[in-house]
């Protein structure tokens, strides 16, 4: 009965790694879970809640290899079935409209500096902590339309942007927004999911609701929702 236990919870944690895009576990994993077992039940988590990890362990399991292959093949089903790639883009494209069409406030020069301006950390940094996976593929494709938006707004409203009247120094300004902002892009995209994996991975029981305690009746018996619809019957 013991080692049948044992395999349900090993099948529940792969599935539950699988669903948050975590890597496989390794025998290190499995001799934590083992040694824990050892342990008792004092040191066993709540039945139906994950294990917590500790700092140092959550700290090196949230570093993911980018597989590049996989994660262009899964871009479509990202795109259509998560908004971590349509959030970003409509956050940037919004701002450059804003920019254009209403006068400089405290608001455009917010949504320009963070969403526009290379580099823009605010749209990747969504992308990337929204991302389910391929955040570093998110990150790029972000950064790269901030910069076409940085780019249109540099050609018309060149004050607006912060970029001088000269049309080479334009040039020089668009040229390295396009460079600079798709690797940007990637390198906090890519932050950004390491930090929530890391969240998830140090407190994986934040934000879930608690079963409330069982009402006790008279005789000091705790009934639950089953034992009360028999009773009715």
């Amino acid at each position: 009965m013991a080692r049948a236990k044992s395999t349900a919870r090993a099948e529940a944690r792969r599935r539950y790694r699988a669903e948050q895009g975590l890597p496989p576990e390794t025998s290190q994993d499995d001799a934590i879970e083992s040694a824990a077992q050892g342990l008792g039940g004092g040191s066993r988590a709540t039945a139906g809640q994950p294990e917590r990890m500790g700092l140092t362990q959550a700290f090196k399991s949230s570093f993911h290899p980018a597989h590049v292959r996989e994660d262009l093949r899964a871009l479509p089903a990202i795109a259509t079935r998560s908004n971590a790639l349509w959030i970003p883009l409509v956050l940037t494209i919004g701002s450059m409209i804003v920019v254009l069409v209403v006068p400089p406030n405290i608001v455009s020069q917010f949504a320009y500096a963070y969403f526009v301006q290379t580099p823009a950390i605010g749209g990747v940094f969504i992308a990337g902590f929204l991302a389910p996976r391929a955040s570093w593929l998110l990150g790029l494709i972000v950064g790269f339309v901030s910069a076409i938006c940085y780019s249109i707004l540099i050609l018309v409203v060149p004050p607006v942007a912060g970029a001088p009247a000269a049309t080479g120094t334009q040039t020089d300004i668009i040229l390295a927004a396009l460079v600079l902002s798709p690797g940007l892009g990637i390198l906090f995209a890519s932050a950004a999911a390491w930090y929530r994996r890391f969240l998830q991975l140090s407190n994986p029981n934040r934000g879930r609701r608690q079963a409330p305690p069982a009402k006790r009746g008279p005789d000091g018996r705790s009934r639950g929702g089953s034992q009360k619809a028999g009773a009715r019957r």
